[in-house]
């Protein structure tokens, strides 16, 4: 039990290197400064994380947290109301398709990554569902209309569509790569 939560935490930690690599990597592809490719990149770069985790951690609860975790993030960056939500409600959903599985069915657990990979998405969304309220958070962080004006994209079909295949491409990779290595790793062992 205490192995798993070490685990499960190590993994949490990992995931934020993760979290902060895509979200470089975003800025090299777009350097407007706003975070529309960072889920993508993330879970490019997580995939392997995850499935490790999934390896070495195959109970209900250690995706949970890994969402739990990102949600806390949100709220503690300021982030603004909401955009916490996608993480608790995708991690809950990626835990609860990689139990179908019981852990161990791999495309169970590719398709539990899909979800998992929309846990990052709460800043776009919140830009799209209510601009006003994601507009008033920036400026009470104190970032420049200018700024704003800048980092802002629009809920257009053609943006909806390129932020969700993006993610979805990024979070296939990954779990593909990330499946090949807990492989590798697990028979290691």
């Amino acid at each position: 039990m205490k192995k798993n939560i070490l685990t499960t935490l190590l993994a949490v930690v990992l995931y934020f290197l993760c979290l902060g690599i895509g979200v470089l990597l975003g800025h090299l592809v777009d350097s407007t400064g706003n975070m529309f490719y960072a889920p993508a990149f993330s879970a490019l770069v997580g995939g392997s994380v995850y499935m490790l985790l999934l390896a070495k951690v195959p109970r209900f609860g250690a995706i949970t947290t890994l969402g739990f975790f990102m949600a806390l993030f949100f709220l503690a960056s300021k982030h603004g109301a909401g955009t916490f939500l996608p993480a608790i409600t995708c991690g809950l959903a990626a835990d609860a398709t990689a139990r179908l599985g019981h852990y161990q069915d791999k495309i169970k657990n590719l398709f539990s990554f899909l979800v998992f990979a929309f846990s990052t998405s709460g800043p776009i969304l919140l830009m799209w569902i209510n601009p006003a309220s994601y507009e008033a958070t920036l400026l009470a962080r104190g970032k420049s209309q200018e700024y704003i004006d800048r980092i802002m994209v629009a809920p257009e079909l053609d943006k909806i569509f390129l932020f969700v295949a993006s993610i979805l491409l990024g979070a296939l990779i990954g779990a593909l790569l990330g499946q090949t290595i807990s492989k590798k790793f697990t028979h290691k062992i």
